[in-house]
This record gives C-alpha cells, sequence and structure tokens, in this order.
C-alpha cells in the first residue's frame, strides 16, 4: 500500500509545480509587459526634450505605439477652436491617402469614426460597438476604406478635448482588444503631455526666431546707418581737403593734381580732366588731364558739339553709357566720334562747374573698359564736388567763404556725432531707469513683485541643485495703515511706508530680500537659514520695530505689523505656493491678535479654504431670511432687574447656528459690515418703536462707521427715519479696532454723541491703551472684556485693576458693565470690586427676537 500511495503523491505535487509554473509565466508576461509600457512611457516624455520639432516628434510616437500594438496604420488629428477645422498633423494608412498637414472642416468630419470620438470625448473600439447600428442611427458615416478593426482615442487637454489618435487594421488577422484600448488611452494622455511641452517649445522658438531677426533687422540698419555715416565723414574729409588746396597750393597745377588725388578717395578716376571756357566762351582748355588713352589731348579746341560742350549747354551733371551715347547721337545733341574729342569711353560722367549761375566749365571722369563701373551716386558726389572745384577755380576769390563753408560743414557733423553719442546716452539712460522702475516700488524703492518673484525663483534654483539651502518667506502686514491714511491724509501714509520700509531693512541681512508687493503689505526672502528659529527672529524684530512709535509732526502714531511665515521644506516648492502660504499665515496672526507672527501649517491652508467658502456663503444670505437677533439682559447684581438689554445678531444657516466672531470677521474683510450693520439697526429700531421699549438697548457696530462723517450721518438717519429717541440708543465700539489717534474718529464719535446717542467701548482692557479712550473720547458706557472677567476670580492684580477702572468710571460718570459673567465665582468676585452691572448666564438666558419676515407672519 505505500509503494501505490507514494506514485500518486509524487503525481500531485508534479501537476502542483507545473501550475505554479503557468502562473509565474503569467507574472513573468505580466511583468514585461509594464515593462514595455513604462519605457514607452519614458521614451515618451524624452521626447518632450529630444524632438526638434513635430515632424521628429510624431513619427517617434508612431514607432513606439507600434512596439505596444500592431499600428500599421496610424494617424494624428488636432482641432483647432478658433477656425473650425480639423488638421491631420500625421497620417499613415495603406488605403487612404490624406497629404500631410491638410485641413478639413470639422463638419465634414463629424459624423466619422473620428470625429465621434472627438464629438463625445470617449475613446471607441471597433469590436465592441455596433457599428452597423451606429451607421444606421446617423451617428457615423463612411469616409474611408472600412477597416477590419479600429480603435480611437480622445487627446484632452484639462476639460477640452483637442483631437485624437487612431490606429486601425484592415486584415482579419490583426484585432484590438478591450486591454490595448485601455492602454491606447493611458498612452494618450502622456503623448498629450509631450506634445504640449512641445508645442509650447515650438512657441518658444518662434517667438526667439522673430525677435532674433527683428534685431538683425536692427543691426542691419543700424549698419546702414554706420556706413552712411562713413561715406559722409569721408566726403566731408574730401571736401575739407579740397578747401584747404585754395590757400595750401603753391599754383595751379598743384591744385589740380591734389584735386585729383583727393577725387580718387571717392571714385575712380584714371581717366579724369577739367575742361574750361575761356572768357570769349568760344574755345576749350584744359588746364589738367589725365588720361590712359589719349595722352597727348588737346590743350584747346573749339566749341563743337562733344559731350563737355552738352553738358555746359544742359547745364546738368549727366552720366552717359553706350545707350546714353547713342540717343544723344541720334537726337542730333552730340557730333559722332571726332579727334579732337578723345578716344570713345565705355561710360562718361560730367558736371558743369558753376560760379555766380554761369558755367564756366566742366569736371569729368570717364572709364574704357567694364571692369570699373560707376553709378549714379558717383555723379552726384562728382556734381557735389565740382561746386567747390568752381568756387577754387575762381581765383580764390571765394577762398575765405569757402573756409566758412567747411568749418559749419565740420560744426554739422560734430554737432550730429554728438548728437547721436547724446541720443545713445540718453536711451540708455531711459532703458536703465524702465528696468528699475519695472522692478522697484516707485514710493520706496524697493523690489516689486516682478522682481521678488524673480529672486525667489532663483532661491527655489538652488533648492533644487542643492537641497541642503534653506530659505523662508515672510509675508508681513502693517496695522493700521488704513486708520492712518484716512486720519493724516496720503502724503503722511506715504511718509509712513517710508519708515516702516527702513525699519523693516534694518532687521534683515544685505543677501535677504525685501520688497513692496502694494499698499501696506511686505514680503521678506531670507536666504540661506540654517533653520526655521532664524526667520522667527527676525520677525520678532520686525514687529518690536513696528511697535515703536511713529512721529508725524507733533504727534506720535502707533501701528504694528503681523507676520506671516512660510518655509521652503521641498525641492519641488513653487514661488505661487510659498506666497500663498505666507499670507495665509500672516491673516491667521491678524485674527489671533494681531503684532505677532505665525509660521505656516496645513491647518492654516484648510481654515483658509473654509474662509472662502464661509465668505461667498455669506454673499448669498438674505439679511431678512437668514439672519436671527439675540436679546441679552443687562442686569443689576443687586435687585437683578434689567438695566439695557443688549441686542446681537446670529446667522442661521439651515440647523447651524453661526458663531458671531466668525462671520463677523468675514464681512469685516468683504465690506458687507456696513450693510449688515444698517439692517441690525434698523430692526433694533423697528422693535423699540413697535414694542414701546423704555430700557435702552446696546448694539456693538463696526467702528468703520467712524472713517467718515457720511457713514455716522447714514447711522443717524437710521434713527431719525425710526422716530424713536437717540438716548435709547446704546452703540458700542470695540477697543482693539479704535486707533491711539485718530482725529477722525473722534470727530464721528462726538457727532454721535451730541445727537444724544449713548456710547459704549467694549472689550475694554484687550489692549493697553484702553485707558486713554475713556479720558480723552466721548464714551458713558464701559463694557468689561470677557477675559477679564475670567481672571478676576483668580488674580488679585486682575481685581486691583477692575477695581481702579471701577472707581475711575464713578469719577467721570462712566457707566461699567461686565461681560460674560456666567459664574456665581464671577459674580462675587466683580461685585467685591465696585462691578454693579454685568450680562450673562448669571442674569438670564439670551432671547431669540423674532425677525420681519416671522413678524409678517404673526
Amino acid at each position: 500500500m505505500a509503494n501505490e500511495q507514494q506514485p500518486t503523491t509524487q503525481t500531485s505535487e508534479i501537476a502542483r509545480l507545473r501550475k505554479a509554473v503557468v502562473r509565474l509565466k503569467s507574472l513573468a508576461l505580466k511583468y514585461r509587459q509594464s515593462e514595455v509600457v513604462q519605457k514607452a512611457l519614458f521614451r515618451i516624455s524624452e521626447l518632450a526634450s529630444s524632438a526638434r520639432d513635430m515632424s521628429e516628434f510624431y513619427p517617434a510616437v508612431h514607432a513606439i505605439i507600434d512596439e505596444l500594438m500592431v499600428a500599421k496604420n496610424f494617424f494624428v488629428c488636432l482641432y483647432d477652436a478658433h477656425s473650425e477645422t480639423v488638421k491631420f498633423v500625421y497620417f499613415v494608412d495603406e488605403y487612404d491617402a490624406i497629404p500631410d498637414n491638410e485641413q478639413f472642416p470639422a463638419e465634414v468630419l463629424r459624423q466619422g469614426l473620428t470625429g465621434y470620438v472627438m464629438r463625445t470625448g470617449e475613446p471607441f473600439l471597433l469590436v465592441e460597438q455596433n457599428y452597423g447600428a451606429l451607421v444606421a442611427a446617423g451617428e457615423i458615416v463612411d469616409l474611408g476604406a472600412k477597416p477590419e478593426d479600429w480603435l480611437g482615442v480622445p487627446l484632452r487637454s484639462g476639460d477640452q478635448v483637442i483631437g485624437a489618435m487612431v490606429v486601425q487594421s484592415y486584415s482579419p488577422d490583426v484585432g484590438y482588444s478591450v486591454s490595448d484600448k485601455e492602454l491606447f488611452m493611458f498612452v494618450s494622455q502622456h503623448i498629450v503631455n509631450a506634445l504640449e511641452r512641445i508645442q509650447q517649445r515650438e512657441l518658444m522658438r518662434k517667438e526667439i526666431d522673430r525677435q532674433t531677426a527683428d534685431l538683425r533687422d536692427i543691426n542691419r540698419n543700424l549698419e546702414e546707418q554706420i556706413v552712411e555715416r562713413q561715406r559722409a565723414e569721408k566726403l566731408s574729409a574730401v571736401l575739407y581737403a579740397i578747401s584747404e588746396l585754395t590757400n595750401t597750393s603753391e599754383n595751379m597745377a598743384i591744385f589740380f593734381q591734389r584735386l585729383h588725388e583727393q577725387i580718387g578717395l571717392l571714385m575712380n578716376n584714371d581717366n579724369f580732366f577739367v575742361a574750361l571756357l575761356d572768357d570769349e566762351r568760344q574755345h576749350i582748355h584744359f588746364p589738367y588731364h589725365v588720361d590712359q588713352r589719349d595722352c597727348q589731348l588737346m590743350e584747346r579746341r573749339p566749341l563743337g558739339k562733344g559731350l563737355t560742350e552738352y553738358v555746359i549747354a544742359t547745364r546738368k551733371p549727366v552720366f552717359i553709357d553706350q545707350t546714353a551715347y547713342n540717343t544723344l547721337l541720334a537726337e542730333g545733341a552730340i557730333d559722332g566720334p571726332r579727334k579732337s574729342y578723345g578716344t570713345r569711353s565705355i561710360q562718361w560722367l560730367g558736371s558743369p562747374l558753376v560760379v555766380d549761375d554761369e558755367v564756366i566749365g566742366v569736371l569729368s571722369v570717364q572709364t574704357y573698359t567694364t571692369t570699373v563701373n560707376y553709378k549714379p551716386d558717383d555723379l552726384e558726389l562728382l556734381n557735389f564736388v565740382s561746386h567747390h572745384v568752381a568756387v577754387a577755380l575762381e581765383r580764390r576769390r571765394n577762398a575765405d567763404e569757402i573756409r566758412r563753408v567747411n568749418a559749419f560743414l565740420e560744426k554739422k557733423v560734430a554737432e550730429r556725432t554728438e548728437e547721436l553719442v547724446n541720443e545713445i546716452e540718453h536711451r540708455k539712460k531711459i532703458e536703465e531707469k524702465l528696468f528699475y522702475d519695472a522692478h522697484h516700488d516707485t514710493l520706496t524703492g524697493l523690489p516689486n513683485r516682478s522682481m521678488f518673484t524673480d529672486r525667489l525663483q532663483q532661491a527655489l534654483g538652488q533648492k533644487r541643485r542643492f537641497p541642503s539651502h534653506n530659505f523662508a518667506v515672510l509675508f508681513v502686514d502693517l496695522d493700521r495703515f488704513k486708520n492712518i491714511n484716512d486720519t493724516l491724509g496720503h502724503s503722511a501714509g506715504d511718509e509712513f511706508l517710508l519708515e516702516a520700509s527702513r525699519r523693516i531693512g534694518t532687521c534683515v541681512r544685505e543677501n535677504d530680500t525685501v520688497a513692496r508687493l502694494g499698499g501696506d503689505e511686505f514680503v521678506i526672502l531670507l536666504n540661506l537659514i540654517s533653520h526655521i528659529e532664524d526667520a522667527k527672529d527676525v520677525a520678532s524684530r520686525i514687529i518690536e520695530l513696528m511697535r515703536k512709535p511713529f512721529v508725524f509732526g507733533e504727534t506720535e502714531h502707533y501701528s504694528g505689523a503681523s507676520v506671516g511665515i512660510a518655509e521652503c521644506k521641498s525641492r519641488n516648492d513653487t514661488a505661487e505656493r510659498l506666497l500663498r502660504d505666507a499670507d495665509a499665515a500672516m491673516y491667521q496672526a491678524k485674527n489671533m491678535g494681531r503684532g505677532r507672527f505665525v509660521v505656516f501649517d496645513e491647518s492654516i491652508h484648510q481654515d483658509l479654504v473654509a474662509s472662502l467658502h464661509r465668505e461667498t456663503e455669506l454673499r448669498h444670505a438674505q439679511f431678512d431670511q437668514d439672519f436671527v437677533l439675540l436679546q441679552h439682559p443687562i442686569a443689576s447684581f443687586t435687585t437683578t432687574q434689567s438695566y439695557a438689554f443688549e441686542i446681537a445678531v446670529r446667522w442661521q444657516r439651515g440647523e447651524q447656528l453661526v458663531d458671531a466672531q466668525s462671520f463677523l470677521n468675514v464681512a469685516e474683510k468683504t465690506g458687507m459690515i456696513l450693510q449688515l450693520d444698517h439692517w441690525l439697526l434698523m430692526r433694533i429700531c423697528e422693535l423699540i418703536r413697535e414694542q414701546s421699549r423704555v430700557l435702552p438697548v446696546c448694539v456693538t457696530l463696526s467702528t468703520r462707521h467712524l472713517y467718515k462723517l457720511a457713514d455716522v450721518k447714514a447711522l443717524l438717519d437710521i434713527v431719525t427715519q425710526a422716530g424713536i429717541a437717540p438716548q435709547q440708543l446704546i452703540l458700542g465700539f470695540s477697543e482693539t479696532e479704535l486707533s491711539d489717534h485718530s482725529k477722525r474718529q473722534l470727530s464721528s464719535l462726538r457727532m454721535l454723541a451730541d445727537a444724544g446717542v449713548g456710547l459704549a467701548l467694549t472689550e475694554f482692557g484687550r489692549s493697553a491703551g484702553a485707558l486713554q479712550y475713556l479720558l480723552n473720547y466721548p464714551f458713558n458706557h464701559v463694557k468689561l472684556d470677557p477675559r477679564i472677567v475670567n481672571e478676576t476670580p483668580h488674580s488679585e492684580r486682575a481685581r486691583v485693576m477692575v477695581k481702579n477702572v471701577v472707581n475711575l468710571c464713578d469719577e467721570l460718570a462712566i457707566t461699567i458693565a461686565a461681560a460674560g459673567i456666567d459664574t456665581a465665582e464671577q459674580r462675587d468676585a466683580l461685585g467685591s470690586v465696585g462691578v454693579q452691572l454685568g450680562c450673562g448666564k448669571q442674569f438670564g438666558e439670551p432671547a431669540w427676537l423674532p425677525s420681519s419676515a416671522q413678524q409678517e407672519v404673526i
């Protein structure tokens, strides 16, 4: 029995091992396929940087796709939304022949398989779809040879379909599967990414080529100007030399010889002569001539009809070649060749010598060969020179005048040269100023956002090359800048910003960058820090310096700074992320009470996103429907009888009652607080009038109402229109939002007090300058901050401080109340130091007041 069982066991083991081998082969095949796909994706990614242009990119993509699946028939088309055309940027097919880069109207291809893919934005596999049903339904129309199998996928850029990529088969032996479709779809997105990178690179290259062409044109124009200027300088030098010959030549023979040499600097004058009329104007004589052919030229001959006589008769310079010579000869303007005229030339230039509007002779050059070719410019030049020669020939009669003219020409050339040099220097200074202005703040001279972003990008580049390169971004916002700007004017605000920028600059090193983004916002790039504590130290120094008083004239004003810190923690960080995070941290610091710094963490970003959602919801809220009023009694400690009522607003969002501070901060930041306060005050006035209330009603408003007298008047108009006595209202303003030396706020508060409205200083004790508000501002009510209320039972110092405040308020006839009294211990502690009024759970729960919409229903 044992021997029989042994073969059976071996057979089972062999079968098990064979199955394991099959599974291993299957896994190996999957790994090889995955490796092929990874290599293909890597090659596609490499194409984005290695392909020089699209003509190299598409064939390389085709080759990669052909390695992943059979892609003998393959094409790529792109959709141009601007022209509504489809362009086949690459097309390889066994049967259909579509020219490269041919564009088709999108409407033509809309009903084809390719158009179906681009229209639906979904991949299409022919063997998966009922092709006949789609054709019958009019969804697809045949546009080419019908394939055996067809696979197409859309090319997507974001949410937009920008084209399609297709492989097809005309052979029954070649087909595509669902896995091919998924692979094709997966690869298509990588191809789109590479395609966009190459297209962006081509756009950049075209822009560079365009700018290079512009620079080349500018350079060509400059070279032409240089050549023209050199020619002008050369001409000026020759003319100057000719004018000097009048005074320096010993005799006319030397004068003509040197004249010949000077003209030779401007043009070829191997054959040159000067012809002059005699006094009777009957003969021509040649005081100077140089000729390669006619060495024994007649020195004197009677007037005839030669070329020289033609110039004298027309009084104009002439350029005569073979054609012009034959024309003049046919017209009879000149005679044929004669010995006295000399050998006939191929080209002849002659210019009249004119003195006092009378022709006295001719200056001429000529050539007997085709190797010398004169141009019309040479005639113009010769004519120009002839005028100076004529002046010299006038027996130097006008030598002084010639000297003056040449001096004038020299001066003009020098002036023009100096003007060009000055203009170039002026343009350089303008360019330097434009560059400076484009990268610096006009008020403080600090770098602006553009330059700061450039330096931040450089720091990020250093971080990528050297991971140990640590740096941080600080976002600095000045507290109460708007109060200073609105109270003292923009000029004082500018002085404040200049002083603030100087103070911030003293807190950083030379290799750090301080920039102003605008308003009262500054950013700092702390380069090469060893630890985040370095950034915290800088932030602490800035906050400490900004707490010191700012002196404008004879008054002192106090500000402060809130600083957000974002540290570069990754080689893949971006400038946008660092600025955004530093800004978010700064706002977190402001929300925590200002005058502090906060280092960014992810929770801040989450709070910021939540705040944005809350802002959007608040903008869509309806005052009469989404906001409710809560009434808190302010009662006496001894009799528990109500002294007044405090009414606060709450945001009813569905079943949730939003905390007041969270949505009031959003309303303050967005500017909606004024509208919300107006609605709140109108509702309170309506309740006072409708319920015939006797006790005063206290409501806390934003200090934004105190910046402009028009806003104060708007509050008083609401009270007046409601028809209630101003004495029935107590308007509260938070101590933390008031400015220490704001004359505008003080004027606004006095205006309210003069109208009879009660004024309450709320959140008393949260800042260091609270007592000066009692002394200088017209407040007749004080409301202790809940934080002081919480500390009073446990702190002797807090009890002493509250006792002194109570005594001060008694002396100044100011009513004092405590907010947030929730325990008997707090009530007893405050009562022991003289506080007689308060609100909180010890004096009753808050009561809901009906909204205007609820009243209509009732």
